[in-house]
């Protein structure tokens, strides 16, 4: 039976995280060939060396969200070793917890340079390639915190809220161009980012922490995403996809 990404070259940026490994782990399942990103050189080789044990294909390359030249430099490698690049996972997060008036500018300005501009970066620089070939698909992390904001994660929240906006803008600006774009929102993650959050923040008072007794599992976020890359979703773009088991109660 044919595999839902057979042969198609998928670049995941974050996946040195939970979520973005898993989902380079069921892309490379599907048939992909993965390349895997992130700043983490030791954790990217580890998770080559398991996907390709698995039976899949993968390429891990070191990456800098923050540097434009960096993140060109690594898209053109992909393309040329691969010539070309079907789709575009961004999955980077910052774990920058606590109360307004203990934050300052330098953390927030860091929140929005990794996730907010890095999510730029990277759809800058597979854009123009993608609209030549006239197919491509990208992929964003957002989170539950762009529409419903927590106190103690509003850096966080205001980034996934600008991503939202912006994956919309993007889809509707290369619909002509056959280009699909769009924005997967998770909620609480069993993950090692969750451990921390809930050390920063005491605890979980929200609903959120009651969404079906438990926190969805990273292989939740992949499952959704693999939907996002297939051809299944073909007639999907613009969308936010909530990943959170109803933990977002607003519209």
């Amino acid at each position: 039976m044919t595999k839902l990404l057979e042969d198609r070259v998928i670049w995941v940026v974050g996946a040195s995280g939970a979520i973005g490994a898993a989902i380079a782990r069921r892309v490379a399942g599907e048939g992909a060939i993965v390349v895997v990103s992130a700043r983490s050189v030791d954790k990217l080789e580890a998770l080559k060396t398991e996907i390709v044990a698995a039976g899949g294909r993968a390429q891990a390359l070191s990456l800098d969200i923050k540097n434009r030249k960096n993140v060109d430099e690594a898209a053109q490698a992909i393309l040329t070793q691969y010539g070309q690049i079907d789709g575009l996972v961004n999955s980077t997060s910052i774990s920058d917890f606590g109360p307004l008036m203990s934050l300052d500018d330098d953390v927030w300005m860091d929140v929005l340079n990794s996730k907010l501009l890095g999510y730029v970066r990277t759809m800058r620089a597979v854009l123009p390639a993608m609209s030549e070939r006239k197919q491509g698909v990208i992929v964003n992390m957002s989170g539950r915190g762009g529409k419903q904001p927590t106190a103690t994660h509003l850096p966080g929240g205001c980034a996934n809220a600008a991503v939202n906006l912006l994956d919309k803008g993007v889809a509707d600006a290369f619909l002509p161009f056959g280009i699909r774009v769009n924005t997967v929102a998770p909620g609480p993650i069993a993950s090692d980012r969750l451990d921390q959050m809930m050390k920063s923040t005491g605890s979980m008072s929200d609903r959120s922490a009651q969404t079906f007794n438990r926190p969805g599992t990273p292989e939740d976020v992949a499952e959704a995403t693999l939907w996002l890359l297939s051809d299944q979703s073909r007639h999907v773009t613009g969308a936010l996809i909530p990943v959170d088991g109803g933990a977002t109660y607003t519209v």
